[in-house]
């Protein structure tokens, strides 16, 4: 297959790692697979150690004129008369649309639509266009695929498919690592570094705990200006040696390996969460919230811990309950990894994105 990946943002967060394994995958099954970025190194390195092509294009807005151009220029270059666009945002699949539109009949393109939010659809012509270019719409979760409906969007409900996230283990991590001997413990929070990923409810939580021996380890990136009002938060509780700000991890396995607890506590309503099955790869005990997809991953109490969102009492509470007992750890973290193998490992994901794609290739 001829596949192209459109990959807008120019920070790195689980929208980006769901492409860039998806491009992975589809490289070492031996499809062709160019991923179009906005030119940023931090997103545009990842996909080329992937084996990933990468071409670089505006991704602007609705006025982005130029990007559908080039984007035809790319396939007519290519000498592709059959592709599969694959977007993971609604922006990207009208640049699509559009470029459908310019190429004509006389290449076959289908596009894809990766659905990573949890929002009503909006009706206007606008959305019309762009809902009737798409040939199979994949909500990450059921909860992103109700919200949509609930607009009462003009599109056909046979083009789509609820696909639950999957990450893809790098091989040395595939085989889930012992809880490590810490003192004080680890806990750790990986991702995105803004406001509603809830980091400052994990910052006063952490407050709430002065008698425990931990350190909370953030690994991710956000911009400098909410970085330094959490640490200044940090400092106005007094536990600013408690946390260690690690930055961005290549590969964030890594970092997961040397926590203790790993936590998730996201404020608003995720569509699914890539980051609480990544720590269920490696056999960790999760704590994340309550507020979105997570609960079509975590069965409360027995594979994780799922919390009120913006409640630093809740959440502490739960993070004093696995740090006080590593036999509950080992085996929340043991139940965490079963879950993932036999429901969310990337063998059972990706087998059903390529059924996907089969099916709009020959519609």
């Amino acid at each position: 297959m001829n596949i192209i990946h459109l990959v807008r943002a120019v920070t790195w967060g689980g929208g980006e790692r769901y492409a860039l394994d998806l491009c992975r995958k589809s490289v070492e099954a031996g499809h062709s697979v160019t991923a179009v970025t906005r030119g940023k190194p931090l997103i545009d390195e990842q996909f080329v150690e992937a084996g990933t092509n990468v071409t670089r294009m505006p991704l602007g807005g609705f006025a982005d004129f130029r990007s559908p151009f080039l984007l035809a220029r790319l396939i007519k270059k290519m000498e592709w008369n059959d592709v599969i666009i694959h977007v993971h945002t609604f922006k990207d699949a009208e640049i699509v649309a559009r470029t459908k539109h310019l190429l004509g009949k006389g290449t076959n393109v289908k596009l894809v639509c990766t659905r990573h939010l949890v929002k009503r659809a909006k009706r206007s012509k606008r959305w019309k266009f762009i809902f009737s270019a798409i040939d199979a719409l994949i909500f990450v979760s059921d909860l992103a695929k109700t919200r949509f409906l609930s607009g009462n969007p003009q599109i056909d409900r046979n083009k789509i498919e609820v696909v639950h996230n999957s990450i893809l283990v790098p091989e040395k991590f595939r085989t889930p690592l012992p809880l490590p001997e810490s003192n004080p413990l680890k806990l750790l929070y990986t991702g995105r570094i803004s406001s509603e990923k809830g980091i400052d409810i994990l910052i006063d939580a952490l407050s709430l705990l002065p008698d425990l021996p931990l350190v909370l380890l953030i690994a991710g990136t956000g911009k400098e200006e909410y970085i330094n009002h959490l640490k200044s938060l940090a400092a106005s509780r007094n536990i600013s040696h408690r946390i260690e700000w690690i930055g961005f991890f290549p590969v964030i396995y890594e970092a997961i390996a040397k926590a203790d607890i790993c936590i998730a506590p996201s404020i608003v309503e995720e569509s699914f969460g890539l980051t609480v099955i990544e720590y269920m790869s490696l056999a960790r005990p999760v704590i994340t919230t309550s507020n979105g997809g997570q609960k079509e991953i975590i069965t409360d109490g027995k594979d994780g811990i799922l919390v009120k969102p913006s409640d630093p009492e809740a959440l502490a509470a739960a993070i004093r309950n696995l740090a006080s007992d590593r036999s509950l750890r080992e085996k929340m973290g043991d139940e965490a990894f079963h879950t993932f193998a036999h429901r969310f490992s990337y063998d059972i994901f990706f087998s059903k994105i390529m059924d996907i794609y089969k099916a709009v290739e020959i519609s």
